[in-house]
């Protein structure tokens, strides 16, 4: 068997990550999918600016929360304020992606449910990833979503 490519798995993990069933961090709303990436003739789709600066600051908003990890399969809950101006279903890919490169899920190809919801609590993306050991994914699952004090 073949290892897996580079870009597969954390890729920022601290070392001795615990191991949990559930984390939920507060992100900065990332940009649009549609927003991530731009195109150039040389070199085809390479990371927009506005992206390249919210990885950045959502991966510091990330490490300080000191999430654990949750290994395999998952379920991914976000919430996500009413007041940006994405459609809703925008927000997964870029967190999903962060997710992984920080180490909070080995790789975001284990998700096996991805839930999205607006709420009107904060102004930050509620992230929860749920680990799935052994039981079913379609149970009714609500998101978690602390008040903003809760996490920082």
């Amino acid at each position: 068997m073949r290892p897996p490519p580079a870009s597969h798995g954390p890729v920022f993990a601290p070392p001795g990550r615990r191991v949990v069933d559930s984390v939920t961090v507060l992100l900065p709303v990332p940009p649009s999918v549609n927003r991530i990436y731009r195109h150039t003739k040389e070199r085809g789709p390479v990371r927009s600016d506005a992206y390249k600066s919210w990885i950045d600051g959502a991966g510091w908003r990330l490490q300080a929360q000191r999430p654990g990890r949750v290994p395999g399969p998952y379920v991914l809950l976000l919430a996500v304020p009413r007041t940006s101006r994405m459609d809703i279903d925008n927000a997964a890919k870029a967190i999903s992606d962060l997710l992984q490169k920080h180490g909070v899920v080995d790789n975001d190809r284990d998700a096996v449910r991805v839930l999205l919801e607006w709420h009107a609590e904060h102004e930050e993306v509620a992230a929860t990833v749920r680990g799935l050991s052994g039981g079913p994914a379609l149970e009714p699952i609500a998101p978690v979503r602390p008040p903003l004090e809760a996490v920082a």
